[in-house]
């Protein structure tokens, strides 16, 4: 946790979140999301997606429009101002990484936070099991 908190506050211009700013990072990743699919993702209520939509679209960061699908509900878009903040915000944290990773890390220690990140995705992405919801 330290780490994350360490890279999410470097050199960021910005004034979001950590939660608005992964719902918008979420949101450029996976294209244009309802409500209902991003507070899904972010594992929250919709109650919560609605205040960070709204927010993100109050500053120009996300766009919304109706779901040609379903004519009741919207979907939410990275907007070009929106995009470009992302960019700027992971090329900082990319270059800040880089340069403690050069400073502070070997070669072999360089190849195991390589594997390690790869390792946490994998695990993040992972569905519980059955057996794991009853304990």
């Amino acid at each position: 946790m330290l780490f994350n908190r360490r890279i999410r506050t470097t050199n960021s211009a910005h004034h979001l979140t950590p939660t608005q700013l992964q719902a918008l990072g979420h949101i450029d990743r996976l294209g244009p999301l309802s409500a209902r699919e991003l507070a899904d993702v972010e594992m929250v209520a919709p109650q919560t997606i609605a205040r960070t939509v709204a927010f993100l679209a109050e500053h120009d960061l996300v766009s919304r429009e109706a779901d040609p699908a379903d004519g009741r509900a919207v979907l939410v878009s990275v907007s070009p101002a929106g995009r470009r903040m992302l960019e700027e915000d992971r090329g900082k944290r990319s270059n800040w990484l880089s340069e403690v990773m050069d400073e502070r890390c070997t070669t072999v220690e360089k190849e195991l936070l390589f594997l390690a990140g790869d390792l946490l995705r994998r695990l993040a992405k992972a569905e519980a099991s059955p057996a794991s919801d009853q304990r």
